[in-house]
């Protein structure tokens, strides 16, 4: 049993030894081909990666150990990455060693020494570089856990030899969810579209490169085969979704031939899906990346909590929807893009929805009608129709993307921060709790309610103002479902008539503000004389 272990660990690393440089160079052939380019050789890489350890290396004397460290640490953490997951065979040597936490950690830790390499030789280009890898690397790694927690929940195991030891997908479709996640952060960890471009060296895109552009020779030779590693790695445990690995208990030679060659054709076909992505999407601008990873995360988070209902545990989801209200706002309260703040102001609306659905599931049938029919129209008209006024509104005034605000987007954010902190003191010390029971959703609204008066004051654009209303009358919609729950019909619909009515009319006011004094910038307006 043992000395299957170590063959097939053995077998498997040399495999994805030999298998990585194959792996960049097929991409690269089929991106080309699919753009209408001969495209190189795919087994270029190999000439490429012997070439560099034989070239000279040229090292600046304002580095330290931690440059010359970085190349070696860096690769043996993609190393580890093919000896210990369950790639080619399962259950092989290092197998035991393989909890889901230790695999993000070895991850994040091949990612810290990149960015300390780039950051150790004190150019612009690396210093750019580092920090927008531990922007990217400190969103993805939580969705990463997420997914791998997801999968454990399934297999009841922590070990990632038996997280992909069934058909996952195939025997529990409701995984999609957490492969759709998978495959994000695959891109991002890996520095692929629409993440990055590992095919340029422009500095206004480059991440990756930019942490490398200082190395040459043999340590730019181990910084680009472990970046070949990972790549193989992450596509393989894309393909063991659907596909898992051979067990290493019961190795045979037609079974290790059929892995074998079955591991080639998973890489060879995600390959070519990856070309096909790639030539068919455009990288995103680095400004966007947070909206990408939130995706994933997002899509990660309720990949788990569909898992953890199908599988039957018990699962508190009035928790989770009041959380992304609150989550959606907070990521609003510091954007300055129109459409972003839409975005989340329409994500927080589809969480107060499924607030009222939740309720509705608890209710006696009368007050669950009117749950559900308030839950609805909250999407009709918050979700839909009132990001669609406002939209249409600002492109016909022919706005700017960005809208003014009083403070930048990280102090926002610690705004944001401080205030969920201090109200949620307060209503702990306050004689609230005497009046109305404590609830989350009683927090949620107050948060909402005073996130909303706080984007008014931080936020100078009047379509800013107007979201700021908006915003508000959430949180007095959710302290309506903490306390009375359910309204009768003819006043809720409305109320939700009223709220449509207002986006129309102070879209029109803001033109008509726009029109008369030529700016929608409160504090332009603020300083007009007559």
């Amino acid at each position: 049993m043992i000395l299957n272990q170590i063959f097939a660990t053995i077998l498997q690393t040399i495999l994805i030894l030999l298998l990585a440089p194959f792996a960049v160079g097929l991409t690269r052939f089929l991106k080309a081909r699919f753009q209408g380019r001969r495209g190189p050789s795919p087994f270029l890489p190999y000439f490429a990666l012997a070439t560099m350890f034989r070239r000279e290396m040229v090292i600046s004397k304002s580095t330290s150990w931690v440059f010359r460290a970085a190349p070696f640490v860096v690769f043996a953490s993609s190393l580890a990455l093919a000896l210990m997951l369950p790639l080619v065979f399962r259950f092989g040597i290092f197998g035991s060693l393989g909890d889901f936490l230790v695999i993000s950690g070895i991850v994040m830790l091949g990612s810290i020494f990149l960015v300390f390499g780039g950051m150790d030789a004190a150019s612009a280009f690396g210093g750019m570089g580092s920090s927008r890898e531990m922007t990217l690397a400190a969103l993805s790694e939580t969705s990463l856990i997420l997914i791998f927690a997801t999968l454990s929940f399934v297999n009841k195991s922590f070990q990632v030899d038996n997280l992909f030891g069934a058909q996952s997908v195939v025997a529990h479709p409701y995984l999609l969810l957490s492969m759709f996640a998978f495959v994000l952060i695959s891109l991002a960890e890996n520095a692929r579209y629409p993440v990055d471009n590992p095919a340029t060296h422009l500095e206004l895109t480059m991440v990756h490169e930019a942490m490398t552009i200082e190395y040459s020779g043999r340590y730019l030779a181990l910084l680009e085969y472990a970046s070949a590693l990972k790549l193989t790695a992450f596509l393989i445990l894309i393909a063991n979704f659907l596909f898992p690995a051979l067990s290493s208990a019961n190795l045979s030679l037609v079974g290790i031939l059929l892995a074998l060659l079955f591991t080639i054709l998973k890489v060879s076909v995600l390959c070519a899906v990856l070309a096909f992505f790639e030539s068919v999407f455009v990288k995103m601008r680095f400004y966007r990346m947070n909206e990408y990873l939130s995706l994933a995360f997002f899509v990660a988070l309720f990949g788990l909590i569909v898992t953890l209902s199908v599988i039957g545990l018990n699962f508190d989801y009035a928790t989770i929807w009041a959380a992304l209200a609150i989550f959606f706002v907070v990521f609003l309260f510091g954007r300055v893009r129109l459409n972003s703040i839409l975005r989340y102001y329409a994500l927080s609306s589809i969480a107060i929805a499924g607030m009222a659905y939740n309720l509705a599931l608890s209710s006696e049938p009368t007050e669950a009608l009117h749950l559900w029919i308030f839950a609805g129209i909250t999407i009709a008209i918050k979700v839909i129709l009132v990001p669609l006024i406002i939209r249409t509104a600002e492109r016909r005034q022919k706005l700017t993307a960005n809208l003014q605000s009083f403070l930048r987007p990280a102090s926002s954010y610690f705004l944001a921060i401080i205030l969920l902190l201090v109200i949620y003191c307060a209503l702990h010390r306050s004689a609230v709790e005497g009046i109305i029971a404590w609830s989350n959703m009683i927090y949620v609204a107050v948060v909402l309610s005073v996130l909303g008066l706080a984007t008014m004051i931080v936020h100078r654009n009047v379509f800013s103002q107007i979201i700021g209303l908006f915003i508000v009358e959430n949180g007095i919609a959710v302290f309506i479902l903490a306390t009375v729950k359910s309204l009768p019909l003819l006043l809720e619909l409305g109320i939700f008539a009223v709220v449509a009515l207002s986006a129309v009319i102070l879209s029109i006011l803001s033109s008509q503000i726009r029109e008369q004094y030529g700016s929608t910038d409160t504090e332009n307006l603020r300083n007009l004389t007559e």
